[in-house]
């Protein structure tokens, strides 16, 4: 392994065919120090099997800080870092990773970073540490262009305040508004029958949860009950065969008293008896923690048929395993799964903000969306129905776009960044937002590309971001031409 470390010096004359990184910023500015590094390829040849690692650090002769490390790789060794991210074994302190087989490998990279400041950095120097392997083929050709070693001062400088616009979507309406509600019932038979005495054990509280859900449902008046449906599950204990059939019969025993105590069409009730739930008792063996564990799902997986399973079971460290099972693990499996499906009608504006408060489930987000119209943009109650709106539906994107605009209103990165982590466009409105995130976090060139592509799209709130970016431009001349005036003194 060959290292180098690299200060300052001027070789932007010799970049073409080297990696060039260019330093664009080592300054005090608060408490924090901040870095700004531009990376170009300039078609540097790095060999398939090679990788460069460049890492910024912060030094005097006693200490040093590195900074998150930049990471570029030839084709193949790209593929082995895939590998090894998929198997969790990223390197640690790397920022970025450039693949030179990438389609925009030859774009222009931006590193941005900050560290709080401390007392000895104020005489440390900033440097680049240059690692490669020299057993993959010819070295990576580099050049080095840093502006300065010794940190700027840029804290008397005051930053222009900055105001950005985010984009909402509006969500398009449901024709049809399906919803439903789910539960599980651990219901009690005697022993090989199926008649359901509602008094028994613990049936009584079992059935009362299905009948709330129920009457909740059905003592709506703007929601229609469109299907009831009844999967019956029995444990492996008995022949299968048996339990296929008791499984039917019990639903259909459930199927029987909702009908008759709840009022319910038989005809809306669908019932199904799937026998032995052998999925869920290996989903259940799988999570204990026990010595035996890998003994009994080598069986439950095993391609015997289901009676011989069961016997493998049972003769297990002498019955030991089968007798925990009974008493952890078979009960889970002899239920009822139930589901109520339904329909539900329209809302008018004021009708929904009752709903809103009462059961949003029962709103679309277009609703939400009206609703959050009769508020001012950015007040407390606008942004607070699209947070209800993304609570209800946490995987839609457009909701969680919404939630990340209103985020982005409040000030709020971190949940910006959370809810657009759920968002996989490029629309003109995505780019908007994206570029707003750019520019709170300091990456201002990345923010003015992202704000420039949502103004292609004749997003509104883009020409007003954008106007934002000249203020910083302006600072940036004001800066320079503040430099140039001190260096001449």
């Amino acid at each position: 392994m060959m290292t180098i470390v690299a200060l300052m010096s001027s070789l932007s004359a010799f970049s073409q065919n080297r990696v060039a990184i260019t330093q664009n910023r080592y300054a005090l500015n608060g408490d924090s120090v901040y870095v700004d590094l531009k990376i170009e390829l300039n078609n540097a040849e790095v060999s398939p099997r090679a990788f460069v690692l460049l890492t910024p650090v912060i030094q005097t002769e006693n200490k040093t800080l590195e900074l998150p490390a930049v990471m570029i790789n030839g084709k193949n060794r790209h593929k082995t870092y895939l590998r090894m991210v998929s198997m969790g074994r990223e390197p640690e302190g790397v920022e970025s990773v450039i693949s030179v087989d990438d389609k925009d490998a030859q774009q222009p990279r931006y590193y941005s970073v900050a560290v709080p400041y401390e007392e000895w950095m104020e005489d440390a120097d900033f440097a680049i540490r240059e690692d490669q392997c020299d057993c993959n083929g010819p070295l990576v050709k580099m050049s080095f262009n840093l502006i300065t070693g010794k940190m700027q001062n840029q804290n008397p400088i005051i930053e222009p305040e900055l105001n950005f616009a985010a984009s909402f979507i509006k969500p398009q309406p449901e024709p049809v508004k399906h919803r439903s509600e789910t539960g599980k019932a651990y219901l009690d038979f005697t022993i090989g029958k199926s008649n359901l005495d509602p008094v028994l054990k613990n049936n009584a509280s079992e059935l009362s949860r299905i009948g709330s859900m129920i009457m909740k449902v059905k003592n709506d008046p703007s929601v229609t009950i469109t299907r009831v449906i009844i999967d019956g599950w029995a444990s492996p204990d008995g022949a299968s065969n048996t339990n296929l059939t008791l499984s039917e019969k019990r639903a259909a025993a459930l199927k029987d008293y909702v009908s008759t105590t709840y009022d319910l069409d038989r005809h809306l009730i669908k019932v199904t008896g799937h026998g032995e739930d052998w999925k869920m008792m290996e989903k259940l063996v799988a999570s204990l923690n026990v010595a035996w564990k890998e003994q009994a799902l080598e069986i439950i997986r095993s391609k015997d048929d289901l009676d011989t399973r069961e016997r493998n079971l049972k003769v297990l460290q002498g019955g030991a395993v089968w007798k925990e099972l009974t008493a952890n693990v078979l009960t889970k499996l002899r239920r009822s799964d139930y589901e109520l499906q339904y329909t539900v009608i329209p809302f008018t504006v004021a009708e929904g903000k009752n709903k809103l408060e009462t059961n949003p489930s029962l709103l679309s987000l277009n609703e939400m969306y009206l609703i959050a119209q009769t508020y001012p943009v950015g007040s407390k109650e606008f942004q607070r129905v699209f947070e209800i709106a993304v609570k209800t539906f946490p995987d839609d994107m457009t909701a969680n776009f919404n939630a990340a605009a209103t985020a982005l209103e409040k000030g709020d990165l971190e949940a910006a960044v959370k809810y657009m982590d759920k968002v996989y466009s490029n629309e003109p409105h995505w780019e908007n937002n994206m570029g707003i995130i750019a520019a709170m976090q300091r990456r201002y060139d990345i923010a003015s590309v992202h704000f420039a592509k949502a103004a292609i799209g004749n997003i509104p709130e883009a020409f007003k971001n954008l106007e934002e970016m000249n203020k910083v431009k302006q600072q940036a001349l004001k800066i320079q031409k503040d430099t140039n005036t001190l260096s001449k003194i």
